[in-house]
C-alpha cells in the first residue's frame, strides 16, 4: 500500500478503535481515493454501519464482497449484512408524507350589473335630486300664484321673490339630477357591457351531414 494511503488506513483504525466511528469513516474514504483497496471497503462499512448508517455500510459491504476476498473475509462480511439488515428491520424508514395544500378558493362572482354600486349611488342621487327640483319647481309656481293675488306691492315682491329663489334652486336640482342619473345609467351601460364581454360564449354551426359546436370560456 502506498505511504499516505497507509497512513490514513492507520489513523483510520485508531479512530475506529476510539470509537470515532465519523472520523474513521472519513479517512478510509480519503484512503480509498489515494489508492483503492478492498481492505478501506470493508473497514469503511464497518464504521458507518457503527455509526448507525447501515444503507451506507451495505453498499460498501457490497463493493468489497464484488472484490472477490477470501472465504473468511466473505463469511465475515455476510455476518456484518445480517446486522444491517436486523437494524434496517427494526428500525424502517420513516417518509413524512406532507398533505398538498388546499386549492384556493375561486374568486367570488362579480356582482350582477343591476347591483353596481357606484350605478345604484349615482342614480339614486340623481332620482332624489330630480324629486327635490321638481318640488322646488312647483312650490315656485304656488309662490307666484300667490304674488298676483298679493294685496300690497311689498308682499307682491316678497312673493315674487320667493318664487324666483324656488326656481333657481329647483333648476339647479333638476340639471345636477339629470346628471347624476345619466351618469348612473351611463355606469350600468359599461358594467354590462364588460360581463358581456366576458361571458361564455357558444356558437352551433348547422353542416351537411354533421353539426358542430364552438365556445370560448
Amino acid at each position: 500500500m502506498r505511504p499516505e494511503a497507509q497512513a490514513l488506513y492507520d489513523r483510520g483504525l485508531q479512530r475506529f478503535g476510539a470509537r470515532d466511528y465519523a472520523g474513521a469513516t472519513a479517512d478510509f474514504e480519503a484512503g480509498y481515493a489515494i489508492e483503492p483497496r478492498p481492505e478501506f471497503l470493508f473497514a469503511g462499512g464497518q464504521s458507518k454501519r457503527l455509526a448507525g448508517d447501515c444503507k451506507g455500510a451495505v453498499a460498501l459491504y457490497q463493493r468489497f464482497l464484488s472484490s472477490g476476498p477470501p472465504a473468511v473475509q466473505v463469511n465475515a462480511t455476510q455476518i456484518a449484512l445480517g446486522r444491517c439488515a436486523q437494524h434496517l428491520a427494526e428500525h424502517p424508514e420513516v417518509v413524512v408524507v406532507s398533505t398538498p395544500p388546499p386549492p384556493p378558493a375561486p374568486p367570488p362572482p362579480p356582482p350582477k350589473w343591476w347591483r353596481d354600486p357606484w350605478g345604484l349611488a349615482a342614480t339614486g342621487a340623481g332620482v332624489v335630486a330630480l324629486g327635490v327640483g321638481v318640488g322646488f319647481w312647483i312650490a315656485s309656481d304656488a309662490a307666484r300664484d300667490d304674488a298676483n293675488i298679493a294685496p300690497d306691492l311689498p308682499a307682491y315682491m316678497n312673493q315674487w321673490s320667493t318664487a324666483a329663489f324656488r326656481r333657481d334652486v329647483g333648476v339647479v336640482s333638476l340639471v345636477a339630477g339629470g346628471a347624476l342619473a345619466a351618469a348612473g345609467v351611463a355606469r350600468f351601460v359599461q358594467v354590462r357591457r364588460r360581463a358581456r364581454a366576458h361571458a361564455p360564449t357558444m356558437t352551433i354551426s348547422v353542416l351537411p351531414g354533421a353539426i358542430s359546436l364552438a365556445g370560448g370560456f
